[in-house]
Parts: C-alpha cells; sequence; structure tokens
C-alpha cells in the first residue's frame, strides 16, 4: 500500500477567537448593522473621554469596572477546556480577545491624557494565565429558592457565578455614590444573566412550563423582566440619590439592561435546539449590549428585539404542535 502524502494543515493563528467573533458578526448583521455597532463604539470612547475630563477621579473606577468585567467573563467562559484542548495557543488567543474588550476604555483614558490608568488595563492580557475557579457543591441555595421553577436560567446561573455575583451586587450598592463604578458592576450582572440564557432546556421541560409559545415567552420574558428590576432597581435609587442630575443617564441605563435580558430570553427561543449550548448568540448579545449602555441609543436593542419575537415564535411552535404557523 502506498504511503499517503502528509497533510501539513496550517497551525491556528492566536487570532483565531478575534476572528470568530467577526464571523459571527458578520453571519448575524447586516453591513449597516456592522456600521452602527461602529458608531456606538465611538460614541462610547467619546462619552468616557468626557466623563474622565469632567471629574478625573472616575478613572480608576472606570479602569477596575471594565478590568473586573473582564476578569468575571474569563472566570465563566464555558469553552475552557475547549479552548485548551484543541488551540495550540489558546491562552494567547484569549488575552488578544480581552483586549480587544478593553480596547475602547483604554483609548477612551488614554485621549483624556491618563496614560496611568490606561496602562493598568494591560492587565486584562494575562488574565488566561489566571487561575479558573471550578463550580462545585450547590451554591446560594437560599437565593436559588426564591426563583420560580421556569426561570431555570437564574438558577443555574447562581450555580455558576455565586458568590461573585452577589459580591457585585453589594459592591453596586456600597458605591452607588460614585458616578460610573455602579453602572459598570450593574452591566456586569446584566451581561451574567444573558450568558444564563444560551442553556437550553430538553424539550420535555419546554412543554412543561407552558401550554404555547405565547405562554412561555409572557412568562420567561416578564420573569425575567421581574427579577432585572429587583437587582438593579436598588442601586438606581441610590445612584440617583446621590447623582440627582444624572437621573435621566441612570433611568435609560436601568431601561436598557431590562430590554438586554429581555433580548437575551427572546433569541434564546428564537434558536432554540432542545439539549443544546447557543454560544453564537452571545455575539448578537454583545451588540445589542453596546447600544443598550449608551444613553439614547436603547432604541437599538428594542429594535433588535421585536424582529426576533416573530421567529421565537414560530420556532417554538415546531416543537409546541410539530409545525410552523
Amino acid at each position: 500500500m502506498a504511503n499517503l502524502p502528509a497533510v501539513n494543515a496550517p497551525a491556528p493563528s492566536p487570532f483565531v477567537l478575534l476572528r470568530l467573533r467577526y464571523m459571527q458578526l458578520r453571519r448575524e448583521l447586516p453591513v449597516y448593522g456592522i456600521m452602527l455597532l461602529a458608531l456606538a463604539v465611538v460614541v462610547s470612547i467619546w462619552m468616557l473621554w468626557k466623563a474622565v475630563l469632567h471629574d478625573a477621579t472616575n478613572a480608576p473606577y472606570i479602569a477596575g469596572g471594565a478590568l473586573l468585567v473582564v476578569w468575571g467573563m474569563h472566570q465563566r467562559r464555558p469553552d475552557h477546556h475547549f479552548l485548551h484542548r484543541h488551540v495550540p495557543q489558546a491562552r494567547v488567543a484569549m488575552a488578544l480577545e480581552y483586549g480587544a474588550l478593553v480596547l475602547p476604555v483604554l483609548l477612551g483614558l488614554l485621549l483624556a491624557g491618563l496614560p496611568a490608568w490606561a496602562a493598568a488595563l494591560l492587565v486584562a492580557l494575562v488574565l488566561p494565565w489566571s487561575p479558573v475557579a471550578r463550580a462545585s457543591g450547590v451554591r446560594a441555595s437560599w437565593l436559588r429558592k426564591r426563583i420560580p421553577a421556569q426561570l431555570f436560567e437564574w438558577k443555574g446561573m447562581l450555580q455558576g457565578t455565586h458568590p461573585w455575583t452577589l459580591l457585585l451586587w453589594l459592591g453596586a450598592l456600597a458605591f452607588c455614590w460614585l458616578p460610573l463604578l455602579p453602572l459598570l458592576l450593574l452591566g456586569a450582572i446584566a451581561l451574567m444573566a444573558t450568558s444564563a440564557q444560551e442553556v437550553c432546556e430538553p424539550r420535555a421541560m419546554l412543554l412543561a412550563t407552558a401550554p404555547d409559545a405565547r405562554a412561555l415567552l409572557r412568562s420567561k420574558v416578564f420573569g425575567a423582566l421581574r427579577l432585572m428590576l429587583l437587582v438593579e432597581l436598588p442601586m438606581l435609587i441610590g445612584a440617583t440619590f446621590f447623582q440627582l442630575h444624572w437621573w435621566w443617564i441612570h433611568l435609560l441605563f436601568g431601561v436598557g439592561m431590562l430590554v438586554l435580558v429581555a433580548y437575551a430570553v427572546v433569541l434564546k427561543y428564537a434558536n432554540y435546539r432542545p439539549n443544546e449550548r447557543l454560544d453564537a448568540n452571545s455575539a448578537n448579545v454583545g451588540v445589542a449590549a453596546v447600544f443598550a449602555i449608551l444613553p439614547g441609543l436603547g432604541v437599538v436593542p428594542l429594535i433588535m428585539l421585536l424582529s426576533e419575537v416573530p421567529k421565537a415564535r414560530e420556532n417554538l411552535n415546531s416543537y409546541f404542535h410539530a409545525h410552523h404557523r
């Protein structure tokens, strides 16, 4: 038998994760959507620059909040094992991904003339080499039993992130007298809640939750909104008490987080597949999150939410009634 020629496949580039995120954006968003996303990033850099120029004491809280968000994402990303097993330079690829996430904050601090705090953000590049806590045992049982059974995603989030979620919430409440840090911490909690919506339940659990697609979406969306409102309302009230002239920013930010969580729920069921994890949804939710945190641009994730509702109903009807309506 003749020897088969060896195939020298090129090794994956360290930019593999960045290319993957770009491909997800190209697949999920039209060209104008990507242009709007780029515009939102530029606006966020400008707003960050103006905030630091207005009060330079915000810089350490902004840098610390950004690092805390990235660290939280690193701790609970579900593909750790896969990356370390199949990507030769997994830690370098994750470092480049985290660097891209903190780049807008770094640019805003540099433009404001604060290179020291901008350099502090480079800590994000070494996070892939930090240990990751593995979940074990039952956590936060005293909180989980207060969550309705149909909102199992929130129970799972507490299991996977406790006590960090509670510490973030307590930190946001304790530092609500600061201008920006509580908003960053609340945004991190909202992103954790949206990430929990990537897990699809078995079809039997889906059918046992509600009699039809409309009832399921209604119970899931309004249940998630009630929980998110309970999470954010104390902090937003406290922040408005100390920064009364920012009441409109707090109002728009709170509404934006509610819309973001609702969008993550609807997007899950628009792409629902039993017993699977919808990792690709994170790209869409990330785009919606960028718009949700910017005052005045929260209408973009609202439009994204409304556009996914018919898709979610049609997809769920195929599982409830074994045909499309």
